[in-house]
């Protein structure tokens, strides 16, 4: 391996460690704002379900790209300043956050009600048997969906470009431009990324073995 070679893996290396940083709070917000705002949306609460289906339409029917955009270039006017790296988290925060709403609130809606029956027949209180019936439950359901929405905010971590964030694909698409190697980097670039997503998918697949419950579709 050559010394140039050699440094350039290292700059794709960075790129990617910047791309799994940005990409791990993102999910981490996505996935708590749509356990929390699907449960809402499920309790269907007045007013605040509501709101969180404006939230939801509002994120998923715009672009992803405009929504970087947005936070990067049109916030300043509003006196809030975000850098790069801010802008990146937030925006698959959020982004992520409204299709995983819609995902854990189908979920919690897939459990069947006998067995919220049979909980409130033994005395728990609604409350009660949602938190220990409804939302085991409905997370489990959840797990391949929300494991699809998880891979996907990973993979669009690359619309940071936009904002100059140099995660992976800024730092492929900078060495192209030196290097005129397009070939090599980007499929280098699409490898890491092949392989990150692979981790995930059979992450999530170990996951949803552990927590099967017997007689409610196990993971085979």
């Amino acid at each position: 391996m050559t010394s140039s070679l050699f440094g350039d893996m290292l700059l794709l290396l960075g790129g990617l460690g910047r791309t799994l940083l940005v990409s791990a709070i993102g999910i981490a917000l996505g996935l708590l704002l749509g356990m929390v705002f699907g449960a809402v949306r499920h309790a269907r609460i007045p007013v605040l379900s509501q709101l969180i289906g404006v939230y939801c339409n509002l994120f998923r029917c715009t672009p992803l790209l405009v929504q970087v955009v947005m936070l990067y270039f049109a916030l300043p006017d509003m006196g809030i300043r975000l850098t790069p790296f801010e802008t990146s988290w937030l925006a698959l925060g959020l982004w992520g956050g409204a299709y995983h709403t819609e995902i854990f609130r189908a979920g919690y809606g897939a459990v069947n009600p006998n067995e919220v029956l049979a909980a409130r027949a033994l005395g728990m209180s609604a409350p009660r048997s949602f938190l220990d019936v409804t939302v085991p439950l409905g997370l489990r359901t959840s797990i391949p969906s929300a494991t699809t929405m998880v891979i996907t905010q990973f993979r669009s971590s690359s619309f940071m470009i936009a904002v100059g964030y140099q995660e992976l694909t800024y730092v492929a698409n900078r060495m192209v431009a030196d290097t005129f190697k397009v070939f090599e980097v980007f499929g280098i670039a699409a490898l890491a990324y092949l392989v990150v997503s692979s981790l995930i998918a059979i992450a999530s697949r170990r996951i949803e073995r552990m927590v099967a419950v017997p007689g409610l579709g196990v993971a085979k």
